[in-house]
């Protein structure tokens, strides 16, 4: 799949392809909806798939203290849509060149004049355009006028709902990891870099990778049973989410005691699948009742890797 970042990048398409556009955050099982449906368009016309992608999402530009967190990188959301099947993806920043284009504006000069689309597949609730005025109506009207065809995908539901991003991330934020999983359509797993820590988890015996999780999603402190995806080995362990009660810690981290692993990989990205929550975080009394905790902890998150 060619990855590109910014309008100007963009080469000039040697064919016409059928397109999507908007934010993809999750790639849940909604948008894979959507892109089933573009590419079994383009191998019925033969035509390229291209995604047009918006990152960080638009709100970061639009309305800072309305944006809401992330629930996939943009790595991770480029790794998923090469498995998805897509010939090209183009995520731009939403700056004021794109937030001051009308829905004619945006269909000409980027679904027709840089991506050639032939036709075009959006959700049911697509929005573009200035001020969100462009629809999926419009956009079918837009396409008759331009000569492109469009297919406008139905809601996906999961128990009587449909599956969007905020959906998720409320289920993320009460902790109903199953939930999330279940609209993710993949266990549900935030990346970051590890960095130093101040040493602690080694002092206790249990050496910890501390991750950088930049805005993506957390669910609730505590401690969840994990698989880590490192350096392309698969590791099982468990992670503490918050602020480490114990030593009166004010500051959020994200902790990680991978089973039979002692490397110093600093520096290196990690990939953390949810598994299953174990306990919420809390205080003891002291580092011998914390390290007796954390060995309850291991066995129990054992026991469902083992199970699981």
């Amino acid at each position: 799949m060619q990855t590109y970042f910014n309008l100007e990048s963009i080469p000039a398409l040697i064919q016409d392809s059928v397109v999507t556009f908007g934010v993809f955050d999750g790639l849940h099982v909604g948008h894979q909806e959507v892109l089933r449906a573009v590419r079994t368009r383009a191998d019925a016309d033969q035509l390229t798939t291209v995604l047009f992608g918006f990152y960080p999402h638009p709100l970061a530009f639009l309305a800072p203290e309305k944006c809401p967190p992330v629930l996939m990188c943009l790595p991770k959301r480029i790794e998923v849509l090469e498995q998805l099947g897509m010939d090209i993806s183009i995520f731009v920043n939403f700056n004021e060149r794109i937030a001051s284009m009308c829905p004619e504006t945006f269909v000409n000069r980027i679904l027709l004049r840089k991506c050639r689309a032939k036709h075009v597949v959006v959700g049911y609730a697509c929005q573009f355009g200035k001020d969100r005025q462009g629809n999926a109506q419009l956009l079918e009207a837009l396409g008759k006028e331009a000569g492109f065809g469009v297919t406008v995908v139905p809601p996906t539901e999961l128990n009587g709902l449909p599956v969007h991003s905020t959906r998720i991330r409320e289920a993320i934020a009460r902790g109903d990891l199953g939930l999330a999983s279940q609209l993710l359509g993949r266990t549900y797993s935030l990346s970051g870099k590890i960095v130093h820590g101040d040493g602690r988890g080694r002092q206790l015996g249990f050496p910890t990778a501390n991750i950088e999780p930049g805005e993506q999603l957390c669910p609730p402190n505590g401690v969840y049973a994990i698989r880590a995806k490192l350096s392309g080995r698969m590791l099982t362990g468990i992670l503490n989410v918050g602020t480490r009660p114990t030593f009166n810690g004010s500051k959020f981290l994200v902790e990680s005691h991978l089973f039979d692993f002692d490397e110093v990989v600093y520096g290196e990205t990690i990939e953390i699948f949810f598994v299953e929550k174990i306990r919420s975080e809390r205080k003891f009394s002291n580092m011998y009742a914390l390290a007796q905790q954390i060995r309850r902890d291991i066995r129990a998150a054992t026991d469902i890797h083992t199970q699981s």
